[in-house]
């Protein structure tokens, strides 16, 4: 009996250590298809040229080819769009818009956005990322964005002679955390800074990976929350409160952790999904408005 008992005892112990095995070799491999494809997973550019353009919102534009490194054999360039303000509103301000994660700068919700910003006097260059729409290059890391805005800045800098106290930097979601990281090394007129978060850490962990580990894993950081504190330009940080992608809570950290001067603008009934929405709304406008009237009176 006692033989038996051990013989059944045993079995149970092996089919334990079986299924604890295969449940460690899934999660590692888990952990390893996190680190090999998080790009994948974070970045989702569309290629395709829908044909879309400034014209279908009525927009006068000059379509904008940039060699991202001159000095280079390579062919990657940025593609991108300048729409200038209409005459009887043109007062020099220029934004450069950063998009999101997602699709290019052809995709309507874009173009909308760049419309109501036309509306409120600016000139707006919008630019695709490598590996986004039209632009040429690899698929997109989080160092390739940085270098990336930095072109497109320096396109408004040195080709269109637009002195750096006339550029305010636009980010919207991931676009943020590139326009904070452009922020510290350029000093612009002032950082505009939609729906953004504070980590892609606290992203992923917001998003359920907490069962991972992220912080071992992670190589697309995207920190923006240790590069606020160390800004030297004016920015206000815009933020639906019923956004449950980005929570409004990461706008009110990086606020809080951020140097004067700076705003905070939380608008409610509006998430994630309808971002450009929110750029329509009467509060959002005179919010944008009211940082313009002051960054310039800092000047």
């Amino acid at each position: 009996m006692n033989a038996r008992f051990m013989n059944e005892y045993s079995l149970i112990e092996m089919g334990l250590f079986i299924v604890g095995a295969i449940l460690l070799t899934v999660y590692l491999s888990a952990c390893i298809f996190l680190l090999i494809r998080q790009r994948q997973m974070i970045f989702t550019p569309t290629h395709d040229d829908s044909g879309e353009n400034p014209s279908k919102l009525n927009l006068d534009y000059e379509e904008v080819w940039i060699p991202v490194d001159s000095n280079s054999k390579n062919q990657d360039k940025l593609h991108g769009w300048f729409i200038p303000a209409t005459k009887e509103m043109l007062e020099g301000e220029t934004i450069l818009y950063l998009h999101g994660a997602g699709g290019n700068i052809s995709n309507l919700i874009y173009l909308r956005d760049v419309a109501q910003l036309q509306k409120l006097g600016f000139s707006i260059f919008v630019v695709d990322y490598r590996g986004y729409g039209l632009s040429l290059g690899n698929f997109p890391s989080e160092i390739s964005l940085y270098e990336d805005a930095q072109t497109a800045l320096k396109y408004l800098i040195n080709q269109k002679r637009i002195p750096f106290n006339k550029i305010y930097l636009f980010g919207v979601s991931l676009g943020g955390a590139v326009a904070i990281d452009l922020a510290l090394k350029e000093h612009v007129a002032g950082l505009i800074i939609v729906s953004s978060f504070t980590s892609m850490q606290e992203e992923v962990l917001y998003m359920g990976y907490r069962i991972f580990p992220i912080e071992l894993i992670l190589n697309q950081r995207f920190e923006s929350i240790r590069k606020v504190p160390f800004l030297k330009t004016p920015v206000i940080f815009i933020h639906g409160t019923s956004d449950t992608f980005n929570p409004a809570i990461m706008s009110q950290k990086l606020y809080d952790s951020a140097p004067n001067p700076k705003q905070l603008l939380l608008i409610d009934n509006f998430g994630h999904n309808n971002i450009s929405e929110m750029i329509e709304n009467p509060q959002f406008k005179n919010g944008i408005q009211k940082f313009i009237q002051e960054v310039k009176a800092m000047n």
